[in-house]
């Protein structure tokens, strides 16, 4: 179903942009090693000397400032959000319904090509995308942790678990935008709704683990199944991955239901 020059050309249409992503990322990971091993002690007499309020050290994952936290402040910084969502959510959305609106998808599924092998297509090379950012992060963690003799401090069992983490968040984000770009004829309300889940559920998360009582919305967020410093502790759930794949599958379900039955001037 995955059409060979379809992939290939999604691939290198973007390369140099991924490039740029990647690079981007694995520079941003390079550095939290080094500000643990720059400002490691003096974070850590910070925090035990009670001037940061409670709710922050939870944002922190906790009350030691480790080479843990400090990867995993990097993880969720917003900074590393917004680099790798752009083409999980971004480019998900706006492929389908950018080519509807240009009048190219027309054009484009007048060749012996299917829409299920369309979106099947563009699902992967985005999730391939969303493999080579992150593979980034963990070469820059890696490079940033050797450069100061950190590399026996980190746990490679929980680091593997928070990639696959990443992994299936993106690949969720991946399937819910490209499921709502097969079903717009514009990539506006699409990539609009898709901007949303991720602005919201970002402020969700953090208001839920600053507010008590805002507790509860966490979980309607995305990024409350991605939790990094539980993970780097050794907390990490399954149960994360699971809802994260349910989500993938049944978007991409849906997606695959959907695009087929549009009302468009092409085989399906």
């Amino acid at each position: 179903m995955i059409n060979g020059p379809l992939l290939r050309r999604t691939w290198r249409a973007h390369g140099a942009r991924i490039g740029v992503v990647a690079i981007a990322l694995g520079i941003w990971a390079f550095l939290m090693p080094v500000i643990y091993a720059t400002f490691g002690r003096e974070m850590e007499a910070i925090i035990e000397s009670g001037i940061i309020p409670e709710a922050m050290l939870q944002l922190m994952g906790g009350g030691v400032f480790g080479l843990d936290a400090s990867i995993a402040l990097g993880t969720g910084h917003p900074f590393a959000i917004v680099l790798q969502v752009v083409y999980p959510v971004g480019f998900a959305a706006a492929s389908i319904a950018g080519e509807r609106h240009r009048g190219t998808l027309e054009v484009l599924l007048s060749r012996p090509l299917s829409r299920r092998s369309v979106f099947v297509t563009l699902l992967v090379a985005i999730l391939g995308i969303a493999v080579v950012t992150t593979g980034a992060t963990v070469v820059g963690t890696l490079v940033g942790a050797a450069a100061y003799g950190l590399v026996g401090e980190l746990d490679l069992a929980q680091h593997a678990f928070l990639v696959l983490n990443t992994i299936l968040l993106l690949a969720a984000l991946t399937g819910v935008s490209l499921a709502l770009s097969a079903s717009f004829d514009r990539p506006t309300p699409a990539i609009g709704i898709g901007l949303a889940i991720v602005l919201v559920g970002y402020v969700l998360e953090i208001l839920g683990q600053l507010w008590p009582d805002a507790e509860f919305l966490g979980p309607y967020s995305p990024f409350h199944y991605l939790r990094p410093f539980e993970i780097l502790r050794g907390r990490g759930e399954v149960s994360d991955l699971a809802v994260l794949g349910a989500v993938f599958v049944v978007s991409v379900a849906y997606g695959l239901w959907r695009f087929p039955r549009r009302d468009l001037a092409a085989p399906t």
